[in-house]
């Protein structure tokens, strides 16, 4: 069994259930905010939307809507699909993926 922070252990059937939860494909639209910075709908999920100030933070608060939306425990974040906004996006919006994401021993994902 996967042990994490916290000593919470993780359960094998829960987390692919939980793994099942995602589509295929997280289909993001990103607008500019009135206020600076952005505005994120996850199209995916009828209401889920959240905002972020800059570029890197958009990628946080993307994950942060979607795991929230989803209803995953926080112990089971890094064992579930992780979104990576497209490459012309992250250069456009100079997104830079955060170390955390980066030296994850599992990281799974979906494009």
């Amino acid at each position: 069994m996967f042990t994490l922070i916290k000593n919470r252990k993780i359960v094998p059937e829960v987390l692919f259930a939980l793994r099942g939860r995602f589509p295929e494909k997280i289909d993001v639209a990103v607008h500019n905010s009135k206020d600076g910075g952005y505005w994120i709908e996850i199209k995916n999920f009828q209401g889920c939307v959240t905002q972020a100030d800059t570029g890197s933070e958009l990628f946080q608060m993307v994950n942060d809507a979607i795991y929230t939306y989803l209803d995953i425990p926080e112990e089971y974040t890094p064992f579930v699909p992780t979104y990576f906004p497209p490459e012309e996006l992250r250069k456009n919006l100079n997104i830079k993926i955060p170390e955390s994401f980066l030296q994850k021993d599992i990281v799974f994902q979906r494009t």
